[in-house]
């Protein structure tokens, strides 16, 4: 396999709005899982790509918008697998020379631009009506969202868990909030499927409300063998800090995430991790959580997007102080 995935770190937020509480804060790291793949991208590719690399001499066609954390991916992963990659764009004026697709393109990946309508005809019905253009080629839904995909998301807590019981075992026994935000749905319905034991319950944070429901959950969890949740692995969806909704920007979180980076040396993206981050520690202030309990907060990666968030932006949209 062209590339091993390590166990991503768990990091402990020390000062954060619920220490008089006795709430203990971590983030696990997966933006370092990978030194080009975005965080847990990786871990989703990795999931499908040996198969795509045996059984599609075509390659694989894939789908995103103009700022992609999902095709930066992939156009990476095609290039160290040796598979060509194909992106179908939504929306035909998307500008191919921002950062996001320039470097899709210098990394093999052929662009192809797609108004909006016939974009999500072809994402939602697939093969009957883009697969004839690509033959041998395998489709990759939007997000890297595959039963395989959303499997090995599943390890996702699993790890957390060992890492806590070997690394704190001082907080042992303590409630456990899982925290994970959510685009398509396909790492938080892992991450529900594989937080497995007693007393604790996953937080899902939607980068947008829109259609994006506890159904959205179950629904990606009947597509696997994990099958839907059990009593013992609860899950909820946080719909309070979407802020206007996908790549928008909101001043507060971004004066958030200058002084979190700036106090942990930790930069969440500025799309999923941002909002997420900001919400967890909103919910710590108002004491959403329960005192003495652990709460993890997953980082997906997606830093690539800075680029794209400061190129639509400007000034207003950097991290730096």
């Amino acid at each position: 396999m062209p590339f091993q995935l390590p166990i991503s770190p768990l990091q402990i937020i020390p000062e954060h709005p619920g220490n008089e509480r006795g709430i203990s804060l971590f983030i696990k790291r997966d933006d370092l899982l990978h030194p080009e793949i975005q965080g847990s991208k990786a871990r989703k590719l990795a999931a499908v790509f040996p198969l795509i690399k045996h059984s599609y001499p075509g390659g694989l066609v894939t789908f995103g918008g103009a700022f992609s954390n999902h095709l930066h991916a992939v156009a990476v992963a095609g290039r160290i697998f040796g598979i060509r990659t194909f992106g179908v764009l939504r929306g035909e004026y998307a500008d191919l020379q921002n950062p996001t697709l320039q470097f899709c393109q210098e990394n093999g990946m052929t662009l192809d631009r797609m108004a909006k309508a016939q974009y999500d005809a072809c994402k939602n019905q697939g093969e009957a009506l883009y697969g004839e253009a690509f033959p041998q080629c395998y489709l990759l839904p939007e997000g890297g969202n595959t039963p395989q995909a959303l499997e090995a998301c599943a390890a996702i807590p699993r790890e957390i868990i060992v890492q806590l019981s070997e690394q704190h075992p001082e907080i042992a026994g303590q409630h456990l909030y899982l925290c994970a935000p959510a685009g398509t749905g396909c790492t938080a319905a892992g991450v529900v499927a594989g937080l497995v034991v007693p007393d604790s319950e996953t937080l899902v944070f939607p980068v947008s409300s829109h259609e994006f429901e506890e159904k959205t959950i179950l629904r990606l969890l009947a597509n696997t063998a994990l099958g839907d949740p059990k009593p013992e692995r609860p899950f909820s969806i946080v719909h309070h800090y979407t802020f206007g909704g996908f790549a928008r920007l909101h001043p507060p979180v971004m004066e958030f995430v200058r002084s979190f980076f700036k106090k942990n040396n930790i930069l969440p993206d500025p799309i999923y991790t941002s909002k997420m981050l900001f919400g967890v520690y909103n919910m710590l202030s108002k004491g959403d959580f329960a005192p003495g309990s652990t709460v993890v907060v997953l980082h997906t990666g997606g830093l690539q997007g800075w680029e794209g968030f400061i190129s639509r932006y400007g000034a207003a949209g950097t991290f730096e102080p």
